[in-house]
């Protein structure tokens, strides 16, 4: 672990003693037990830590660093597996008090936004607009932080009818390098706006999203399972029926161990008329002979729980994932041998971009991907031991796993990938943005020219 300098730490903690109450700066061995990852295998440590509560104060935070010559990161829901949110020896802006969401407009008229705070989870937008009978365009998972997953990309169930997260952000309000406070929209500030959507918090602290709301606060949605040995049929027949599919149904798929053993899981949501609910479940259900059923019209606060117990915070985590353009017979058949191989405490989950994600033009967001594709998600997990190989359960055989299925799965995708679930390292990163990679670069050397932010791997 690196160390900073003594003078650095001593400077940035007394600048901030000048701004922030004490209870909210965090140095010492204390700094240990304030960060909480939700992954295990993330062991980096700053030096000092900002428990920020305003805008205000995580200027104070930047301009602290700033001075003090220290690294600067920034912690939202902290899910970032490769612990990009963490660096050794810097200072860490905690933006998880700021989880403050106030909703916009007149209920029934188009328009209706909300203002979500920095720190805010999933969980907390969805229950925060659930009341007026909205919802936001999110994720599967409750407790990730809403701004990071949004401006990585934001995949969730909606995308058919509403397009990625980054399509429903309106503004953002971001703190920059040099402390000044801006706001980031169609008008002021474009370009900022424009790296944001896809570029994540590479130019900055972004303290506040407005994002756009949708009327879909209740959809129906669930599980249904089919026996592995039934794989290959039921994802042929996925292809064909995602084929001619209304936008209103989202079909995610993936390989999961259940107490049936083995499954091959479909997560239908279908978010159109109700009225034609039970007819595209049914579709689903016709897939093959389902093992396990639960699905019902629900919230979707509700639903983003499911997956919160398969892979709870604390765990030990080895991520990855591959963006395929369309679901081959040779994919169908790599994807069902890594199912084969799987351990049981891993697993794969699949999404799919289409709908109105689809049209938006490539070059609309920093984040390029736009026709019709697949994100795999290889989910490596083990609960036990520490992953340094002293215990029986140290991660080797669930790392093992994900490098090659990453490998098996190079064969059918895209170039570059989903940065949010890249390492810094990795060398895909190169081919992430396409031909948005030098407009992004000539973003970041505007707004961060020393390259103080490092939220999401960039290229370089």
């Amino acid at each position: 672990m690196s160390s900073p300098s003594g003078n650095g730490v001593e400077t940035a903690v007394r600048l901030l003693h000048k701004q922030l109450p004490a209870e909210m700066v965090v140095t010492g061995e204390a700094v240990a037990q304030a960060v909480r990852p939700w992954n295990a295998q993330v062991r980096r440590r700053p030096a000092v830590i900002a428990r920020c509560r305003s805008t205000d104060d995580v200027r104070a935070a930047v301009l602290a660093a700033q001075s003090a010559g220290l690294p600067l990161c920034v912690l939202g829901g902290g899910h970032d597996w490769a612990g990009g949110a963490v660096r050794d020896g810097g200072l860490l802006v905690d933006l998880s008090a700021m989880r403050q969401v106030a909703v916009e407009g007149t209920e029934g008229v188009e328009g209706m936004a909300a203002r979500v705070a920095g720190g805010a989870t999933v969980t907390d937008v969805l229950d925060a607009v659930r009341p007026h009978g909205y919802a936001a365009a999110v994720g599967t998972v409750s407790s990730v932080g809403f701004t990071g997953l949004t401006l990585g990309g934001g995949y969730g169930t909606l995308i058919g009818l509403v397009g990625l997260g980054v399509d429903n952000v309106l503004a953002a309000e971001v703190v920059l390098a040099d402390g000044r406070v801006v706001t980031a929209d169609p008008h002021s500030e474009p370009e900022l706006f424009w790296g944001l959507r896809g570029g994540g918090g590479n130019f900055g602290v972004v303290t506040e999203v407005r994002t756009r709301l949708n009327p879909h606060a209740e959809v129906t949605t669930g599980m249904i399972a089919f026996g592995w040995d039934q794989a290959r049929a039921v994802l042929r027949g996925w292809r064909d029926l995602m084929a001619s599919a209304d936008d209103a149904l989202d079909v995610m798929f993936g390989a999961l161990y259940t107490p049936a053993g083995l499954v091959l899981f479909t997560s239908p949501t279908w978010a159109g008329d109700p009225a034609r609910a039970e007819e595209q479940i049914a579709r689903v259900r016709a897939l093959g002979d389902p093992v396990l059923e639960d699905v019902g019209h629900r919230a979707l606060a509700d639903t983003v729980h499911a997956m919160d117990e398969l892979f709870p915070r604390g765990g030990n985590y080895h991520l990855a994932s591959r963006l395929l353009p369309g679901l081959t017979d040779a994919a169908i058949d790599d994807f069902v041998r890594a199912g084969d191989e799987m351990p049981a405490t891993c697993g794969l989950n699949v999404h799919h971009s289409h709908g109105a994600a689809t049209r938006v033009a490539a070059d609309a967001t920093a984040y390029q991907y736009r026709d019709e594709h697949l994100v795999v998600e290889i989910l490596g997990s083990w609960t036990d031991g520490d992953g340094d190989g002293d215990s029986d359960s140290d991660g080797t055989t669930e790392s093992a796993w994900v490098r090659d299925t990453e490998h098996r799965m190079d064969a059918h995708a895209l170039p570059g990938g989903w940065p949010n679930l890249m390492a810094r390292d990795d060398p895909r990163v190169a081919d992430a943005y396409g031909r948005n990679t030098e407009r992004l670069l000539a973003v970041k050397a505007h707004y961060d020219p020393d390259g103080m932010f490092m939220a999401m791997p960039v290229p370089r």
